[in-house]
């Protein structure tokens, strides 16, 4: 059983590190400017809507059990508001590198999250208790005949 226990913590550590890598590379140009070679931010518009997934906490050898109230939604005009849990919303511009979409809030802070289909994943520090926090997204399709909820205009 501690066999167990220490091989859970030990990939957990190795997924966490492979997943702040790879998040936390960023380009120095501002978001939403031109690269050095001249070409743009890719657009958003493939982000635009509503994605749903759930967080966790790493910390050291320990990730905290997952949470399912995640949400981003992704307007048409580049703009987005993240839920999670009973924090208080995160509001501010996304922009679009390649695979790597930027969250830039309005207090400054920014957030890495990579693009692979739809789904969104990444690392990024919980503002209320500083833990790293791993996130996972899935882009969910609109509902025909629904109403109801909040739709981000596309």
């Amino acid at each position: 059983m501690s066999h167990h226990r220490i091989l859970i913590g030990i990939s957990t550590v190795l997924l966490s590190t492979i997943v702040v890598g790879c998040a936390a590379r960023t380009t120095s140009a501002p978001v939403g400017l031109a690269d050095a070679g001249g070409t743009s931010a890719s657009p958003t518009s493939a982000l635009c809507g509503t994605w749903q997934g759930s967080f966790w906490h790493v910390t050291g050898a320990h990730a905290s059990s997952g949470s399912s109230d995640l949400t981003l939604q992704v307007s048409g005009d580049s703009t987005y508001t993240l839920t999670w849990a009973d924090r208080p919303p995160s509001t501010g511009t996304i922009a679009a590198r390649g695979t790597r979409v930027i969250l830039a809030d309005e207090s400054g802070a920014r957030t890495t999250l990579v693009h692979s289909g739809d789904a969104l994943y990444g690392v990024m520090q919980d503002s209320v208790n500083g833990w790293p926090t791993m996130l996972n997204l899935e882009k969910r399709e609109p509902m025909p005949g629904r109403s109801g909820g909040i739709t981000p205009r596309c």
